[in-house]
């Protein structure tokens, strides 16, 4: 998993890269405090540089940068459920046909080949057609295997300050950083209420 840290400059700087890319992609999108988010696919330069750091699992996506509302509002639709489903609350709607119909519009054909040792394989084969169509279609299906799937139940959102994403695993925070910064948080408001009990009590 690659590490990418913060920036105030510069443009935005992903932080986690390496996960299923539904999660890669729903954390384009930080949340700063409860109800206060930047948006890290800001320009299409800023979907330029996330579609090159997943170039050894998308290919060259470049055609891309062009569809930037259409890349944020998958984005958008596949954050809704994946938080949804970590909070244990119902799917929205209209998040749940979004990705049904990125995924729709580039159906899959299973294909017959021959496997390495010799014996015949099905492998699913996405049909040669619009190249955007494909790639959304990719990521919707990378959000629906998580939400279907076994590793559903290690979904989790970061809690510490100034994070709030996505990971797999049974860590309580998405890394080291953030647990650190969640406990010096939890230490200075417990600082801070103890300090105001003895002022009080003056």
């Amino acid at each position: 998993m690659e590490r990418f840290g913060p920036t105030r400059r510069g443009g935005p700087v992903f932080r986690w890269l390496g996960e299923p890319l539904a999660i890669d992609l729903a954390n384009t999108v930080m949340v700063v405090r409860e109800g206060d988010e930047v948006e890290l696919l800001a320009t299409r330069d800023d979907l330029r540089r996330w579609l090159e750091a997943q170039r050894p699992r998308l290919g060259d996506c470049g055609f891309a940068i062009r569809h930037l509302d259409e890349f944020r509002a998958l984005r958008d639709a596949v954050r809704t459920l994946l938080t949804a489903s970590v909070e244990g609350a119902a799917p929205p709607r209209q998040a749940r046909e979004h990705l049904n119909a990125a995924s729709l519009a580039a159906p899959i054909a299973p294909q017959l080949e021959q496997g390495n040792d010799g014996q015949l394989e099905t492998i699913e084969q996405v049909r040669q057609g619009d190249p955007l169509a494909e790639l959304l279609a990719t990521l919707a299906r990378s959000a629906m295997a998580l939400l279907t799937g076994a590793d559903r139940e290690r979904l989790h959102v970061c809690r510490a300050p100034s994070c709030g994403m996505l990971y797999l695993g049974q860590r309580r925070w998405c890394c080291a950083a953030c647990g650190n910064r969640a406990r010096a948080a939890r230490h200075y408001r417990r600082t801070r209420t103890q300090a105001t009990a003895r002022s009080r009590n003056v």
